[in-house]
């Protein structure tokens, strides 16, 4: 028999294999500590730059007051009810996961689920393994739109032949019937995404406070993907009671909390719209002064008028806050805050009384006006001393706080054939019409100033190279008969400019209205740092004419002259100050924080109106017949007590043509004028659209404007009652 004996190791191999393990452990140990100790610092400084990021914290928006300190434009507080994602982390919630797959299906189907929130709880309350019913008695065509959207949905991915499941969903059975149906058991088992909490949450608020959703499921989806570290603000501008809504029955529930933001507020709604103009929620930046902004929460900036010619200044400086968050976005804390610095304030030579009586004069409908359309038009009120703006209406108009809040709003507006939206007092470009005689008068009486006691026949019919030219008062079956430049003034005869600009020629009328700045920059909205008069056409003055027609049709207005609401006021301002062109001066003073000094914006006028005073006495005396004779053409626009210096005007446009062919002609209708006529306090050029004639149409207007302006700065005593 044979004994197996035990082997005997090796002393030295025991003691080499030990060494060895020493050694790799203590290689170990010494990387380790190399990497904990002295590259502690520099892992440091990666982590931190790798969970801190920059948010920009905008600016509360600066004012804009009238001339006498009302404010025109506010900055108010928008509270809103605002859901912090990052804390809804919640491991499991079977109504959550309903909500989802509800909404996923939703945006399939295109129908509106035949189930509500309260419903889902209740099924998963009491019948949780049952398969709920969500969508019932389907026509064919949404059957066939659901059918195809699941087909795609659950399309094999790429390399792969097997379909993809959807929990909750029968792959094999997209409808039963013509119902679908969730299976409510399985979604149980399942964790719950961050987006699924908040749609919960947010159905579970709109339920509470009674109002309803204000954010979809994709805006989650959305705001979770990019923007996780700020709050997801699911309802605006609530009111008092939606507030105390919320704070009565919201205020136990986790991640939700009130949320305040600055917004706009326009006082005066659609008074000052065009010219004060509107903001909306502003670009998202990703940089600010050279530092990289991870997110933005958003503010406002001016989109139309003087919210965005003079948005720098008044958005003011944004601000900063370091936020220190995970990889999964969650935010731990506030590393440092840079608070922003309020925008500056805008005051205007607005008067917002007489932008108001503008306002309801142009809207006094007229005999002979469609009932069924806006009106159509513009008022500028200049002062002729010193060129400040005082009124300017642009008609029909816009609800700058509705087009802020309403996107509905904004896409109506764009299809609105009316065009709300254009600024017709500055930028509408009309044919002056008769308004323009008296720069034509003017041109003349400059080279020929013995001109204004030439007499001319005004003959009916009347033929300039045998083409047959009328005056308005042809088309009543008159004339005028033999008059000079002062009673042509009076009576806006057609026929004696036509016989003056064959005799004298068109270049002194077309450099006479350059003086008056036609075709020329008018200088609205210059910059506070630098103004100036910029060299670029505004407006159309032809430099000459093609022929003696085209030199009738120019010095009456018609033709291819064209020119602003703003530019007319601008030529009756410099005809009552006595010949100096103004620039018009919106801006007042501004300052650039609420708690800095004003700086005044000065006046400026452009340029001295090279004509005899003897000229211009007799257009002004003119323009005094045109209202004050009872001759004159404007007789509608008196106001006792008053007197009242104008030129009316109605120029003719093609404004259709019909199936056959034929012209389809419209009147814009004018008056420019100023008052009192000794010391003149105020200029005003008023324009309808589609009117009868500037006498008829606008006269009236302008006769209710001046009564209330008078009875405001107590010229008048305001009639009781």
């Amino acid at each position: 028999m044979r004994v197996r004996r035990q082997k005997q190791e090796s002393l030295l191999v025991i003691w080499v294999v030990s060494a060895l393990m020493l050694l790799g452990m203590g290689v170990l140990l010494s990387e380790l500590w190399k990497l904990q100790v002295p590259r502690k610092s520099g892992f440091d400084e990666v982590f931190h730059n790798q969970s801190v990021r920059r948010v920009r914290l905008p600016a509360v928006r600066g004012k804009i007051y009238d001339t006498h300190g009302k404010c025109l434009a506010d900055s108010v507080p928008n509270y809103c009810i605002a859901i912090y994602t990052e804390e809804l982390r919640a491991p499991r919630s079977a109504v959550a996961n309903t909500l989802e797959l509800l909404h996923e299906v939703w945006a399939r189907v295109g129908r509106k689920p035949d189930v509500s929130f309260r419903d889902i709880q209740q099924h998963l309350l009491l019948t949780p393994d049952v398969p709920l019913v969500a969508w019932e008695d389907l026509d064919d065509k949404t059957m066939a739109r659901w059918r195809s959207r699941f087909e795609e949905w659950t399309a094999p991915p790429k390399g792969s032949r097997r379909r993809r499941e959807i929990p909750g969903l029968d792959l094999g059975k997209p409808v039963q019937g013509r119902s679908i149906v969730l299976k409510t058991g399985e979604l149980r088992k399942r964790g719950t995404t961050t987006a699924a909490n908040t749609l919960e949450l947010v159905y579970e608020i709109s339920e509470r406070i009674g109002s309803p959703r204000a954010v979809t499921f994709q805006n989650i989806k959305d705001h979770i993907f990019a923007r996780r570290p700020l709050p997801l603000l699911a309802w605006k501008n609530i009111d008092d009671r939606m507030m105390a809504r919320w704070a009565d029955s919201c205020t136990g529930l986790a991640g939700t909390d009130i949320f305040c933001m600055s917004a706009r507020h326009y006082p005066e709604g659609e008074n000052l719209a065009h010219l004060i103009g509107f903001t909306l929620a502003a670009e998202a930046t990703r940089e600010e002064a050279g530092e990289r902004v991870d997110f933005d929460l958003r503010g406002i900036e001016g989109v139309k008028g003087l919210e965005v010619k003079y948005n720098e200044l008044l958005e003011g400086k944004p601000g900063s806050r370091l936020v220190q968050i995970d990889v999964s976005g969650f935010h731990y804390r506030d590393l440092q805050i840079q608070p922003p610095q309020p925008g500056g304030d805008l005051q205007l030579t607005i008067d917002a009384n007489i932008q108001r009586f503008a306002k309801e004069a142009l809207m006094l409908r007229q005999d002979g006006e469609a009932r069924d359309v806006p009106v159509r038009g513009a008022v500028v009120v200049l002062d002729p001393n010193n060129g400040d703006v005082l009124a300017m209406v642009s008609a029909p108009s816009v609800d700058p706080n509705a087009y802020m809040n309403s996107k509905r709003y904004r896409q109506l507006l764009l299809k609105d054939p009316h065009k709300r939206a254009y600024h017709r007092a500055v930028f509408g470009q009309y044919p002056p019409g008769s308004t323009f005689k008296p720069i034509t008068a003017l041109g003349v009486l400059k080279e020929y100033p013995d001109y204004g006691k030439t007499i001319h026949d005004c003959v009916n019919p009347y033929y300039v190279d045998k083409r047959r030219k009328r005056c308005w008062i042809h088309r009543r079956g008159g004339a005028h008969g033999e008059l000079d430049l002062r009673q042509a003034l009076m009576h806006s005869c057609n026929v004696y400019m036509f016989e003056m600009v064959q005799e004298v020629g068109y270049e002194p009328i077309h450099d006479m209205a350059q003086q008056f700045g036609l075709g020329q920059y008018a200088g609205l909205f210059p910059d506070l740092e630098m103004p100036e008069q910029k060299d670029k056409k505004y407006g159309n003055l032809p430099a000459s004419a093609y022929n003696t027609t085209d030199a009738c049709n120019m010095v009456i207005g018609q033709g291819a002259i064209t020119a602003s609401p703003l530019q007319m006021a601008m030529v009756a301002a410099t005809i009552a100050n006595g010949g100096t062109l103004y620039r018009p001066r919106l801006i007042q003073k501004w300052r650039t924080a609420p708690d800095r000094e004003y700086q005044r914006n000065p006046t400026w006028a452009i340029r001295r109106i090279d004509v005899p005073e003897a000229a211009l006495e007799l257009v002004r005396d003119g323009m005094h017949d045109v209202v004050m004779d009872p001759q004159g053409t404007a007789k509608k626009t008196r106001v006792p007590g008053i007197e009242i210096a104008g030129k009316t005007g109605s120029a003719q446009y093609t404004k259709d043509k019909t199936p056959a062919g034929d012209v389809i002609y419209g009147t814009h209708t004018w008056m420019i004028s100023y008052a009192p006529c000794d010391f003149p306090r105020y200029a005003v050029a008023m324009l309808v659209e589609d009117g009868v004639s500037g006498g008829n149409t606008v006269g009236p207007r302008l006769s209710a404007l001046y009564q209330k302006i008078f009875e405001y700065d107590g010229t008048l005593q305001k009639e009781e009652g």
